[in-house]
């Protein structure tokens, strides 16, 4: 009997034991799977892995998502003047990226004989992003009183180095009127004094691009604009800065801003602007603008400011061109030019295309090259030397579309 109840209490406890077992083990692997469901969710978070399509997809909507959250609401528009010419291969993604910028609209002003974007403008009336574009042709826009400027930013003396200036005076003789500033002006009587009333303008090229230097600081033109202009007034210049051709022979068909990312290594000396509609009297020329001056201490004071802070006086903008700014404040933001491209684009640019002057005044004998040690520094193409990808990730980051060209290759 004794024996039957030592069995009996074997029993009970060895069923205890196997039972606080079970229920350890049990417990042990609940607490396993949750921690490997907490796991496997942060191991599937694409920010963790930044491989394959769908995580970047993933990774851009969230992007996406934070820039809205982020982005100011302003009380106040920006937009674009823009002369262009046998600019189709990267007019697209000019558009695409100033727009994802903070420009509410671009207007581009056709320098071709027989307007040639008439059909790309009527056919992208209904596209959510290209119905922001306003297409002009050159016949509906020339100002019928003329021009009084010179051509563009090769020829002037304050915009050289001053050993180019003997070379500079010379070739302003043969220099032609260059249209673009009533282009220019054109754009802001018509839609910043009328139309839409747009309360700024930058006035670029097609070749031309913003680029924030550091992006956590700004992502957005209103950003900028709100903290170095609408203070102040007047105009805000931008320095240029200069990227290379890479070495690229001949054009392949890539973004701009993929393809070349080679720059030089300072900012380049000219400048663009950015100016308050309410303020615009007129343009110099395509770099500089006439604004209302301001009265400090009783005297008549320029109100063209730099990026150098906010509220920097524009020291140069008393030079006879005001086109330059030898300073060159870089921690804000660049207009990096995309000037040259390939070799072979670079030539037809300047030598068989022209300026919207005509002119080919740089170019040698049959428009085969451009001059050796003629005209500014900048004539003469670099294939810079500071790798500087940072409009691309902007592209990217901001329109999605264009990151299947990361996985073309480039062979020219």
């Amino acid at each position: 009997m004794v024996k039957r109840r030592q069995s009996i209490s074997t029993r009970i406890i060895i069923s205890f034991v196997g039972f606080y077992l079970v229920t350890c083990i049990w417990s042990f692997a609940k607490l396993s799977k949750d921690g490997d469901s907490n796991s496997c969710h942060h191991n599937n978070d694409p920010t963790q892995s930044l491989t394959g399509q769908p995580h970047r997809d993933w990774l851009q909507r969230r992007r996406s998502l934070q820039d809205q959250k982020t982005t100011k609401s302003y009380n106040f528009t920006a937009a674009l003047c823009v002369c262009v010419k046998d600019a189709e291969a990267y007019f697209e993604e000019f558009i695409d990226y100033h727009l994802a910028m903070g420009f509410s609209n671009v207007y581009l002003y056709d320098d071709s004989p027989n307007f040639e974007l008439q059909r790309w403008y009527n056919h992208t009336r209904a596209h959510p992003d290209y119905s922001k574009v306003e297409v002009l042709h050159l016949s509906d826009a020339r100002n019928p009183k003329g021009s009084s400027s010179s051509s563009n930013e090769e020829e002037s003396n304050d915009d050289d180095d001053n050993q180019q200036s003997q070379n500079n005076q010379q070739q302003q003789q043969m220099l032609p009127v260059d249209p673009q500033t009533d282009y220019y002006e054109d754009c802001v009587h018509r839609f910043g004094f009328n139309g839409p009333k747009h309360d700024y303008f930058a006035f670029i090229d097609v070749d031309e691009f913003f680029v924030f230097v550091d992006e956590s600081n700004y992502h957005n033109i209103l950003d900028l604009l709100q903290d170095y202009l609408v203070p102040f007034g007047g105009a805000l210049t931008v320095n240029w800065m200069l990227v290379g051709s890479a070495n690229k022979s001949v054009y392949a068909p890539l973004p701009i801003t993929k393809r070349f990312q080679y720059r030089d290594e300072k900012a380049h000396f000219v400048i663009k602007s950015i100016v308050k509609t309410s303020d615009y009297l007129g343009h110099r020329n395509p770099h500089a603008v006439y604004v209302r001056d301001v009265v400090v201490n009783g005297t008549n004071t320029s109100n063209i400011h730099t990026t150098a802070y906010p509220g920097a006086n524009h020291k140069y903008a008393l030079t006879p061109r005001g086109a330059t700014d030898k300073t060159c404040p870089s921690k804000v933001v660049l207009l990096y030019h995309y000037r040259y491209t390939s070799d072979k684009e670079y030539i037809f640019k300047r030598c068989t295309r022209g300026g919207t002057d005509g002119g080919h005044y740089w170019c040698s004998d049959g428009g085969q090259g451009i001059r050796q040690g003629y005209g500014p520094q900048h004539i003469q193409s670099i294939p810079g030397s500071v790798f500087d990808d940072k409009a691309w990730k902007f592209l990217t980051s901001h329109v999605p579309k264009y990151q299947m060209y990361d996985s073309f290759e480039d062979f020219h």
